[in-house]
Parts: structure tokens; C-alpha cells; sequence
């Protein structure tokens, strides 16, 4: 997400040098969260019912899925639908509170996943920062409906941002990443993945666990295609939650 300031928009682009001007959040992706959960998406998706998540009497996310297709049959089932927000532009302490203002409708709906007096009240939607979302905007909120990504093995710790000591837990981080580039470089994908790297993913994701987050990777070697598949077979032997796909085919084509 890149943040124009003279433009007054929010777009959307890997890099500054492929932003288009008609691709903004508010087009590819607010308007199209709105669609499935107006059930309007496409056909494939039928009509949505949010207010059943926000109705169940348990009101929270399980890794079995207690209730069934809360909306959009094929969206959620088992926790709210996620919208992972990066951050790329260096005007972060900008880009932020537009984010937030962005969000109105979903909030005047009261779909919005939401943390007040030291709880989270689960909506059909959960938001999520990432990349260079600034945490100071999000961490000391007493009342907020954003959340934070925070680095993968940061919550046995006291992590320092800017002066500042945080610790961080599922009530501002309903998961952690990391660039499985980072953990895998040695071997890139070419080989299958070393004893010592299937180890600390493995203490990484149990981690998480432990403290009622999840675990995400991102950056896998997307080629060639057979290492790609087991890495993520790998993670997902290890008890990773979430993939990282960058394209849809991917996502539609693999099956642990």
C-alpha cells in the first residue's frame, strides 16, 4: 500500500514503479471484501451471511470449525476474513489513520473484529498491518479494530520499537511472519529443507501457538515448482496456519 499524500489516495502496487492510478484500497480491495460479504462477489460464492458469525454464541475463532460456512460459502468457516494491510510507502504515519478512516463502513456495520477492555470481541472481519505499519499507532490503543503482525518468535521476549518496550500477544497479534527466504537461504529451494531449518520453523510455529497466535511465512522460492510445493508441504507438517501465495493459481492448484 503506497500512500499519495498530494493525490489523497491509497494505492495499491508491489512497487512504486507499477502503481496505477485506478488501482486504489478502496477499489481492489474494500469494494471487493464488500462484495463478498454482500454476497455479490461472484457467482461462485454464494449469498453471505456475516451476522451469523456475529450471532454465534461462542463468538470466537477455533481451529475446528464449530460453526459452518459463516458467509460466502468457501470464505472463513473457521475464523473471520482477513484483510492483511502492508505497508510499503515511507509516509507510514500518514498512510495509517487513512487506512483506519477507510474502514468506516465495515465499522458502521459492526463487522469489524475489535480489541477493548483487554479482550477481543471477533467480527466477520479481522484487519491486520504488516510491512511498515507503524506499531506505535496500533500497540497502545486501548480500544481499536486493527491489529498488528509481528515478526515470528518475538513473544517469549520484550521487544524495544523506537525507545518504546513492547510484548507482544494474540490481542495485538493474531498472527506472526517471517520471510522464509530469510530461514531458508542456505538452500533457496533446491534441495529439500535441512534438519536445522525444519527445527527452528517448527519452535517458531509452536511458539505462536503457545501464546493463542498464529504462524505465517512469506517469500517462498516460487520456482521451481516441485521444491515450492515441498516447502510448503514442510510448513504445513510443521503446524504452519497460514500460506503465503502470491499467485492465485497456486493457491487453486496445491493441496497439502
Amino acid at each position: 500500500m503506497w500512500w499519495n499524500s498530494h493525490a489523497q489516495e491509497l494505492y495499491v502496487a508491489h512497487t512504486p514503479l507499477t502503481i496505477d492510478h485506478h488501482k486504489t484500497f478502496q477499489t481492489q480491495t474494500l469494494n471487493r471484501v464488500m462484495n463478498i460479504m454482500n454476497g455479490s462477489f461472484s457467482d461462485r460464492y454464494k449469498s453471505s451471511d456475516p451476522y451469523k458469525f456475529l450471532n454465534d454464541p461462542e463468538n470466537k475463532p477455533t481451529r475446528e470449525p464449530d460453526w459452518f460456512h459463516y458467509y460466502a460459502n468457501g470464505f472463513g468457516g473457521v475464523r473471520p476474513l482477513q484483510i492483511l494491510v502492508e505497508i510499503k510507502s515511507k509516509n507510514s504515519d500518514e498512510a495509517w489513520p487513512q487506512v483506519i478512516h477507510a474502514l468506516q463502513p465495515f465499522r458502521e456495520k459492526g463487522w469489524l473484529t475489535t480489541y477493548k477492555n483487554g479482550r477481543i470481541h471477533y467480527g466477520p472481519l479481522i484487519v491486520v498491518g504488516t510491512g511498515g505499519t507503524p506499531l506505535e499507532q496500533v500497540a497502545p490503543k486501548s480500544k481499536r479494530d486493527y491489529f498488528y503482525d509481528c515478526p515470528l518468535g518475538s513473544m517469549d521476549k520484550i521487544n524495544v520499537y523506537g525507545g518504546v518496550k513492547y510484548h507482544f500477544n494474540a490481542t495485538l497479534c493474531p498472527f506472526s511472519s517471517d520471510n522464509y527466504v530469510d530461514e531458508g537461504k542456505a538452500y533457496f529451494g533446491l534441495t529439500p529443507p535441512p534438519k536445522d531449518i525444519i527445527k527452528k520453523d517448527r519452535a517458531a510455529i509452536e511458539q505462536a501457538h503457545k501464546h493463542n497466535s498464529t504462524a505465517r511465512f512469506y517469500g517462498i522460492v516460487p520456482f521451481p515448482p516441485d521444491s515450492k510445493y515441498a516447502d510448503y508441504n514442510m510448513l504445513v507438517e510443521q503446524g504452519i496456519d497460514w500460506l503465503n501465495l502470491d499467485d492465485l493459481n497456486d493457491a487453486e492448484a496445491y493441496s497439502p
